[in-house]
């Protein structure tokens, strides 16, 4: 095991996983270079979600190793991995803010349980997470007081509570108009750049990742696995394989 807390290259190595015996991503392997922003793309029911779960512990798979430097993810319910899992911040479809506690509660609550911080440092760190994602004045707003993207960016800042050195972010522009879509790019290229933070986008929205990812792969819901990797502007521009070549004309269309 590496003794370096810093290292967050992910590799996947020939991981199979489903659910209740039926198989739906086989043999897939790919890595993930320290401090760039990786998508993970397809059609419906090509495996994405399946693929996200495993690879933030809350799915076993079939077969196959996933892991953070030289860490192997666990299933959090089996072998919790602290030193993983406190290197992940999990941005979720649905962004599960807490509808009870304000957006401030909500982005302080990682650190009261998983730190032994003084309150007042808190409030600090709370303070400047709302402001990098653009939301000072919403500190003592409730979620459903909040537009849609306003909830994101606020799961978003709640994602980074604990300085994570890699942020999933599950269908971000989900239920996003354009414009405010457009803003959520923005707000995760910033932190890309400015913090060196790992991103790892599982979507389909093909104009979305065309803007800010490095490298993509492709799932296929027929063959189960990759079947293109690379950067989006190559797989545009030089595709051989019908199945790639119609999932962006069809995705940009």
């Amino acid at each position: 095991m590496s003794d370096n807390p810093y290292v967050s290259d992910i590799s996947v190595k020939n991981l199979t996983a489903g659910y209740a015996g039926e198989i739906i991503i086989r043999d897939i392997s790919f890595e993930i270079p320290r401090g760039k922003i990786f998508a993970i793309m397809g059609r419906s029911g090509c495996g994405k979600t399946t693929l996200f779960r495993a690879m933030v512990g809350l799915l076993k798979p079939v077969s196959g190793e996933i892991y953070y430097g030289d860490n192997k993810m666990e299933p959090i319910s089996e072998q919790p991995k602290m030193e993983i899992l406190r290197k992940i911040g999990v941005l979720f479809q649905s962004g599960a803010l807490f509808t009870s506690m304000t957006v401030a509660e909500n982005i302080a609550m990682p650190l009261l349980q998983f730190t032994s911080l003084p309150e007042t440092v808190i409030e600090e760190i709370v303070d400047l997470k709302l402001e990098l994602v653009g939301l000072q004045d919403a500190a003592r707003k409730l979620p459903e007081e909040l537009s849609g993207g306003m909830q994101k960016r606020a799961a978003l800042a709640r994602a980074m509570a604990l300085d994570p050195q890699i942020l999933f972010f599950d269908e971000p522009s989900a239920g996003l108009d354009p414009l405010t879509s457009s803003e959520l790019d923005e707000t995760i290229r910033s932190i890309n750049s400015f913090m060196g933070t790992t991103v790892v986008l599982i979507t389909h929205e093909l104009r979305s990742v065309c803007s800010v990812a490095d490298n993509i792969i492709l799932l296929d819901p027929a063959e189960k696995t990759i079947i293109a990797r690379g950067r989006p502007d190559e797989l545009m521009q030089n595709v051989s394989d019908k199945r790639v070549r119609d999932f962006f004309r069809g995705g940009l269309n």
